[in-house]
């Protein structure tokens, strides 16, 4: 019996798209230069270091496996330019560099809603398992809130509290743990191969793909969330409810 059914966010849920990123690294950058402007560093230098400090920050997480939260990331920059910035400074900057999905955020996974409202209805605890990156875990969930998506899940994971980045054994586990369920009442959908496929397979939880409409060869995988949703009836015992509770008020 299907228990647990966990979503990744980026490009599952929400749409991880380079030209929005980039508009949010603008706003970061510009938050970054303030305190450099004084000290003869141009803006351009200021971009170059926020670009490095990206590199650093992706190349190591996929390395180590391991979280690197956002006062790190910031610090990292600053240590670029040989400058350690003091907690005030670090505060006001994470304010913004934090929030600025907020001023430019990301648009939902087309079907995405309908998709999440039908998998609630089925009688399993639903729950995100999804890397941070440069947005902390308490942002993505603001977001969720914004979408009206956040109280369908009974719990979100982010690797910035866990720790550590997928497909670290120890992210998936935290699912095992918090539900108090066997790995073979798991199942995990997700869009990156060696995130969620992989990630997946090798701790020992059921996985599905999610193509979002390319062709391949991964199995099982779903174009859509409709072929997901079918995918999931016909593979896994799973019982069908007529309403759900969210937060002790009944929905039909």
């Amino acid at each position: 019996m299907l228990k647990v059914i966990s979503l990744d966010l980026w490009d599952t849920i929400i749409e991880d798209r380079i030209d929005l990123e980039d508009k949010r690294g603008e706003i970061r950058i510009k938050k970054l230069y303030e305190y450099l402007s004084p000290i003869n560093i141009s803006y351009d230098e200021a971009k170059n270091a926020y670009e490095r400090m990206s590199e650093w920050l992706f190349s190591t997480q996929k390395k180590t496996l391991k979280s690197i939260n956002t006062e790190k990331q910031i610090c990292y920059f600053f240590k670029l330019f040989g400058v350690n910035p003091n907690k005030v400074v670090l505060e006001d900057i994470k304010k913004v560099y934090e929030t600025a999905i907020f001023d430019i955020p990301p648009p939902l996974i087309e079907g995405v809603e309908d998709f999440i409202k039908k998998l609630k209805k089925l009688n399993t605890k639903l729950c995100i398992l999804s890397d941070a990156g440069r947005t902390p875990g308490w942002a993505l969930r603001e977001i969720l809130k914004r979408y009206s998506l956040l109280d369908y899940f009974d719990e979100t994971f982010f690797s910035d509290e866990i720790g550590f980045v997928k497909p670290n054994k120890k992210n998936f586990q935290k699912i095992i743990d918090f539900f108090k369920v066997e790995k073979n009442e798991v199942l995990h959908i997700g869009d990156n191969f060696e995130k969620d496929v992989l990630g997946a397979k090798n701790f020992g939880i059921n996985y599905i793909h999610f193509s979002r409409g390319n062709e391949n060869k991964i199995n099982p995988s779903g174009k859509n969330f409709d072929e997901i949703y079918k995918l999931i009836l016909e593979n896994f015992s799973v019982e069908k409810s007529l309403f759900w509770l969210t937060h002790g008020s009944l929905i039909y």
